[in-house]
This record gives C-alpha cells, sequence and structure tokens, in this order.
C-alpha cells in the first residue's frame, strides 16, 4: 500500500473510532480522546510543534502559541498523524519536533497526508466542491488555511 493511502485509511480509522461532531474536526478533541495532552506554549522560532511519547507518562503534543488558529489546528493534526503512525507499530517512547523547512521525508509525507485527510476528509471535499464550493468557503468549512486547502486539493487532483 503506498504511504499516501495508508495516511488517509488510517485516518478515516480515527474519525470513525474518535469523531461524530461535523465540521470543522477538532484535532484537539480527538488528541484528548485518545489520551494525549495538547499544550500551547512558546516554541523556539521556526518550530510549530513536537511530539513527546514517552513510557509511564501521558503522550505530549506541543503548538507554538505564536502560530495562527488554523496552523496550530493543522500542527496537531500533524502530531496525531506521526503518533498514529508509530504506536500503531508498537513505539512507546521517542520525540518529535517540527520545524518550518526541515527534513521532508516519508514520515512526514505520510503525517502530512494523515492531517489533510483528518480535517479534510475526502468526501466532504468532493461533496463541497461538487456543490459549487470555491477556495474561500472551503478555508471556512474547514477552519484552515489557504495553502492547507491548496494542498489537499492538489492531493486529490481536484480542480476549481
Amino acid at each position: 500500500m503506498l504511504v499516501k493511502d495508508k495516511a488517509r485509511q488510517d485516518a478515516r480509522e480515527v474519525l470513525d473510532e474518535t469523531w461524530s461532531a461535523g465540521y470543522p474536526v477538532d484535532p484537539e478533541r480527538i488528541a484528548t480522546h485518545l489520551g494525549i495532552i495538547v499544550r500551547r506554549t512558546y516554541l523556539e522560532d521556526g518550530v510549530s510543534g513536537l511530539l513527546r511519547v514517552e513510557p509511564g507518562r501521558d503522550a505530549e503534543i506541543f503548538v507554538s502559541a505564536t502560530d495562527t488558529e488554523q496552523r496550530q489546528r493543522f500542527t496537531i493534526a500533524h502530531e496525531l498523524g506521526h503518533y498514529w503512525e508509530r504506536t500503531s507499530r508498537g513505539d512507546t517512547d521517542f520525540n518529535i519536533v517540527e520545524r518550518r523547512g526541515g527534513k521532508y521525508d516519508l514520515h512526514e509525507f505520510y503525517a502530512d497526508e494523515f492531517a489533510g485527510a483528518l480535517l479534510m476528509p475526502e468526501h466532504q471535499v468532493r461533496d463541497l466542491v461538487n456543490g459549487g464550493a470555491g477556495l474561500a468557503r472551503l478555508v471556512r468549512e474547514f477552519d484552515l488555511s489557504v495553502p492547507a486547502v491548496r494542498k489537499r486539493l492538489d492531493n486529490l487532483a481536484i480542480k476549481l
């Protein structure tokens, strides 16, 4: 299975298990449901978020308090992607720091795909676009940034 397909499948599974409140999806509530503490704090320049998982402690996601709310929502979902990918393999002790412009590997790709699929489920995106929604409406419906929505549309090969 391709990484993007696995990430999308995993995001659907998480949504099915943890979310039924409609849109926009609240990644912080999902994190709480999964037993992860979300903390907004001041992180060093260039760091959007980090994930800490240690044996015997609650997992924690830290997000930059200086980022926009939309950026924070995507960062939380992205960190949830890392959490899901690693813990589903049995990892119980790891730290991940998200640096803007940092190394982009398959794990980062997975986390981005997971976040996009979690916050903007394909069926919902397609329903809105087929109903005539433009970019501005998609941004409002999903409460995300223009770049995040554009990236998701590109990943789904949807043209507005």
